[in-house]
């Protein structure tokens, strides 16, 4: 095959951004991202505490590691993306009422680990871990999941 120096050029650039785009739009289904988007794609601005450069695990072993926005309020939590990882990852807000929380700690005790279910037909699995656990629950206050337990299981210690 004989191909011109600008064939070249061209698929030089276009083979690159042809397996950027696809790896994304593939974590994006893996992920669960894409199919959250259907009824939690965030249609206004997110008004609740921020944390950016976060981590967080979402099923079948897709880690988005130091790139979402993680954010909670009393109402909903919230997940964006960093600018330039955008791509078939639109922002989600998702409303307390749909997510089950499961929270625990791993590295002999000494992490944080909260799970979200996410979704009642969806059941997509969503861990974050550390401090950013603890961040969340206070923010969300009494929209966390798990809130009327912890009030009750914090006065039978007293």
């Amino acid at each position: 095959m004989n191909l011109q120096p600008w064939m070249i050029a061209i698929l030089s650039v276009a083979f690159p951004v042809f397996i950027f785009c696809g790896g994304y739009f593939l974590v994006s289904r893996f992920s669960g991202w894409s199919l959250l988007t259907r009824r939690f794609r965030a249609s206004e601005p997110f008004y609740g505490e921020t944390w950016g450069w976060q981590s967080a695990r979402f099923r079948w072993g897709s880690h988005y590691n130091n790139c979402l926005t993680v954010g909670s309020s009393q109402e909903a939590l919230y997940f964006s993306m960093l600018l330039p990882f955008r791509l078939f990852h639109p922002a989600l807000l998702i409303p307390w009422q749909e997510i089950e929380v499961e929270t625990g700690k791993m590295f002999f005790g000494y992490y944080d680990t909260a799970q979200f279910r996410i979704g009642a037909q969806e059941r997509v699995t969503v861990r974050i871990y550390g401090k950013l656990v603890q961040r969340v629950r206070q923010a969300a206050g009494p929209g966390w999941p798990l809130y009327q337990v912890e009030q009750m299981e914090a006065q039978t210690k007293d």
